[in-house]
């Protein structure tokens, strides 16, 4: 958007009203866009071993155009403080307290140790010691599923919805002079 050399000031109370249908479209468009997201999302999850689903737009010449895909994070498998109590014990019998776990040496911990997958014990690689009050996160496929787009996709998704755009094009010089809510006939 062009600014302007000398931009009209705008009073406060114009801003103020600005912003609340700002944040209503925005709370409305929610309300209806956040629940087919989820479901989405919900599908993907539901569905065994599916990490990935791309979107497709349909052409009128019977040809699709794919817009992008939505894909199920993975997560790294990691270690984690279950127990803080056995841990500043383990941490104290290793001499790496002072008065609390240095966080140097949770975090170089949390880095070496392993899992016996036999015992399921969580093993300091440094020490050989089993280091209690830590458990096992296995890594995998979350329930997070993220978008990725094609730019060609995005454009025409962009078009179609242009509507969007026309309806909220005179929020930003919205002002209380000029905002009127439509007056409806007896029956609408």
């Amino acid at each position: 958007m062009p600014e302007e050399e000398n931009p009209t000031p705008v009073a406060q109370s114009d801003l103020a009203l600005r912003a609340a249908v700002a944040y209503r479209v925005k709370k409305r468009v929610g309300l209806i866009c956040d629940p087919v997201i989820k479901a989405n999302a919900q599908h993907m999850t539901d569905e065994a071993g599916s990490k990935s689903r791309t979107a497709e737009l349909p052409l009128p010449s019977g040809a699709v155009m794919q817009l992008g895909s939505f894909t199920r994070t993975m997560a790294k498998a990691k270690f984690e403080v279950v127990d803080e109590e056995k841990v500043l014990d383990y941490a104290d019998e290793q001499g790496e307290t002072q008065y609390v776990i240095r966080p140097s040496f949770l975090k170089a911990l949390l880095s070496r140790v392993t899992l016996n997958p036999k015992t399921g014990d969580i093993i300091d690689t440094a020490t050989g010691e089993i280091v209690e009050g830590i458990a096992y996160v296995p890594g995998g496929l979350t329930d997070t599923v993220t978008p990725s787009w094609n730019n060609d996709g995005v454009d025409a998704l962009d078009g179609l919805l242009g509507f969007v755009d026309a309806a909220l094009e005179n929020l930003p010089h919205l002002t209380a002079a000029n905002f009127a809510l439509p007056e409806l006939e007896a029956g609408q």
